[in-house]
């Protein structure tokens, strides 16, 4: 336990890579598509709990509803949380799931794979209602290629943003070591130091155009200090820092540094900066994130389950080159300015918020984190998902004696919602829509 009130900001501002500390199993869930409508979480061996998202869907008026699920591979299932039929075809491969009324927001199944050498329940056809939302020709469209939506004569570069490939898109776990694109967004800001003209990790940040990043202010800027942009390099498509033969590494020097106006070292309030390159090439391991905005209701977010990714430590406090990746809590300010007044009352107000799982976790961002993005989970009108950015890492509690960053703290997001405009602004962004 650490007493309340005798916690110090840490405004992140390390040259040294320390990171997430990640225990725990590894998470992985299977998402057929990318929908947002069903995905499966890995409960153990051959075992996965199904989560069918209905309550996207506008069930007024239907008279029921019939779900139609076809794997690749012969499976088991049982325990359903709803009186529903249940028909089987196809050798135990082919599931009819028909609920006749009150259908249900959230409708929970487990399964279990039955056949030898198999363990992910590969989906091969997914429909609601006589509608195909998954099968091969979804997935083989799913590409990045079709991520690009420039039109002919267009005098802009356009791209979908906050979509993967299909590699990337469908299978991921947390708490482990990403692979490389699994969140293309992510960029690592190496920065030279002046003396020893040594180029050292610094920060995270995200990919958001072509041309920019947007990471936190701190990250570029201490006691009035600007880091020159020469000083600059972006590494982007990487899951490990000092790799240099990962096949979709990109490294771009920056040519400008944009801090936020109101930036301040003290507070999380607008707590971003952009770094401009002269251009990304947009590839399965490079993709841009998309900004949430211009609505800012933060209360919308509480209770949300998000990511975060970052390079740094292992559980085990040894310095590490690898990317990970955790999943998060939105938190209401009221719980985290309940567990310690004198950190949170002076942080957290329209343009910030909280995030993390509290006293009893071990999963959070650390030092060298800051830049990197909270991003969420956006189910778009054709039932994929796109990932938002919704926070940058800011601040940090730390428990009296040391100097890192303590899991046991929530964490303080800069809120980019509010900062819509003026990031759109300089990173050169024209809206459109996200659905494909």
């Amino acid at each position: 336990m650490f007493t309340q009130g005798l916690c110090i900001v840490c405004v992140l501002f390390l040259f040294g890579v320390n990171s997430m500390s990640l225990k725990g199993p590894r998470i992985t869930r299977y998402d057929p598509c990318g929908l947002g409508m069903i995905h499966f979480d890995k409960l153990k061996d051959k075992v996965w709990q199904g989560v069918l998202n209905l309550g996207i869907l506008n069930t007024n008026g239907l008279n029921g509803i019939e779900i139609q699920i076809d794997f690749e591979k012969r499976i088991a299932l049982f325990e359903a949380t709803q009186n529903t039929t249940l028909s089987v075809k196809n050798n135990d491969r082919d599931y009819n799931i028909k609920i006749p009324s009150n259908v249900p927001k959230v409708y929970v199944f487990y399964i279990a794979v039955i056949e030898t050498g198999v363990d992910v329940p590969i989906v091969k056809r997914f429909s609601i209602n006589n509608r195909t939302l998954c099968d091969d020709t979804i997935k083989d469209s799913q590409n990045v290629n079709k991520f690009n939506v420039t039109k002919l004569n267009d005098t802009k570069y356009r791209h979908v943003c906050g979509r993967r490939s299909l590699d990337h898109t469908e299978l991921t776990s947390v708490r482990t070591i990403a692979r490389a694109g699994d969140w293309p967004w992510h960029a690592a800001i190496v920065v030279k130091e002046r003396i020893t003209n040594i180029d050292r990790y610094q920060c995270g940040g995200n990919i958001i155009s072509t041309t920019a990043v947007l990471t936190a202010g701190h990250c570029v800027s201490k006691n009035g200090i600007n880091v020159d942009a020469w000083r600059i390099t972006i590494l982007v498509g990487i899951s490990n820092l000092t790799d240099l033969k990962q096949s979709g590494r990109q490294v771009h020097n920056a040519v400008q540094v944009i801090l936020h106006p109101a930036f301040s070292d003290v507070q999380a309030t607008a707590d971003l900066a952009i770094i401009k390159v002269t251009s990304f090439r947009f590839t399965e391991y490079v993709q841009p994130v998309c900004i949430w905005g211009p609505v800012y209701d933060k209360s919308s977010l509480f209770g949300k389950e998000a990511i975060v990714v970052g390079f740094g430590t292992t559980e085990d406090n040894k310095l590490s080159d690898t990317l990970r990746s955790a999943y998060t809590i939105v938190q209401n300010d009221f719980t985290c300015i309940a567990y310690s007044p004198k950190l949170y009352t002076s942080l957290l107000n329209e343009f910030t918020f909280c995030a993390g799982y509290g006293p009893s976790s071990n999963v959070n961002p650390r030092n060298g984190d800051s830049g990197g993005g909270l991003v969420v989970a956006t189910v778009q009108s054709d039932f994929s998902v796109s990932w938002f950015l919704r926070g940058i890492v800011s601040k940090c509690g730390v428990s009296p004696g040391h100097t890192q960053c303590d899991p046991k703290f929530y964490l303080v997001y800069t809120d980019v919602a509010p900062h819509y405009g003026w990031i759109y602004h300089n990173a050169g962004l024209q809206y459109s829509s996200n659905v494909l």
